[in-house]
């Protein structure tokens, strides 16, 4: 999924839909999230040689470690906005929480929401590997819906870490407009990076297909999470590959010559 880049940061500018990717500034590297539509990491730190067997380049700890206080800070307010809500939690209870100080707080995360809408590691390289594949040969809605497929098989219907994360976010979403709204904003400010990625990928001169060719892919994913969220919340259970499937036959029947 979505969170803005912190100001101590290379700012970062990303965009996507459904799960979340993101495209840093200089448009290097990417990371899924669970928000609304899409989410922002900054530039993922340079790992230099390491010199000899067993260690570890100071750039290499630097970046473990600053995932690591990331990761808690975000652990602490998704469990504060679970027992309180959003509404009645601070940036300071976050920060007492996670055990850092306010300021370090806001060297990671622009506001108290975005804090709860990480990225989750795993899922970075593969969407940044999906991002690289895509070809001028195949349409990009094809492309694009093959790339959500395999993020959303990796969540494992809820099972894995990154799914279970997906999973909790999505359904504080759903109880939380604030936070939704958050994420809806965060993502939009992002979009352009993301078409401008894959418009220069297909190498096309002009963005406007793939910028509604994006927000229809992103549409699929998004309805099929929420369903998938809403379904859990009640006790039930669907299967969420399942769902995105009949999403986007819903959207293909939409988009098919003669439709009305």
């Amino acid at each position: 999924m979505s969170r803005p880049c912190p100001p101590a940061r290379a700012a970062s500018t990303s965009a996507a839909v459904g799960v979340s990717v993101v495209v840093t500034a200089d448009q290097s590297s990417c990371s899924v999230v669970v928000a609304g539509i899409v989410s922002v990491t900054a530039n993922k730190a340079e790992t230099a040689d390491i010199p000899y067997p067993g260690r570890v380049s100071q750039p290499a700890l630097r970046e473990r470690r600053r995932q690591q206080t990331e990761r808690e800070i975000c652990d602490a307010a998704l469990d504060l906005f679970e027992r309180r809500g959003v509404d009645q939690t601070t940036v300071d209870d976050i920060a007492a929480a996670a055990g850092v100080s306010a300021r370090t707080f806001f060297r990671y995360f622009a506001t108290k929401e975005a804090a709860a809408l990480v990225s989750h590691v795993d899922l970075d390289d593969r969407v940044e590997q999906m991002l690289d594949d895509l070809a001028p040969g195949r349409p990009l809605l094809a492309q694009l819906e093959d790339m959500w497929g395999e993020i959303l098989t990796a969540l494992d219907d809820g099972r894995s870490d990154a799914g279970r994360l997906v999973l909790r976010v999505r359904r504080l979403m759903l109880a939380e407009p604030a936070l939704r709204q958050a994420a809806v904003s965060i993502d939009a400010q992002r979009l352009d990076a993301f078409v401008a990625r894959a418009t220069a990928a297909l190498d096309l001169d002009d963005d406007l297909g793939t910028r509604v060719t994006v927000q229809a892919a992103g549409v699929a994913v998004r309805v099929a999470m929420d369903r998938w969220a809403e379904a859990r919340d009640s006790g039930d259970r669907i299967d969420l590959l399942a769902t995105y499937a009949a999403a986007c036959r819903h959207l293909h029947t939409m988009t098919a010559p003669g439709h009305p």
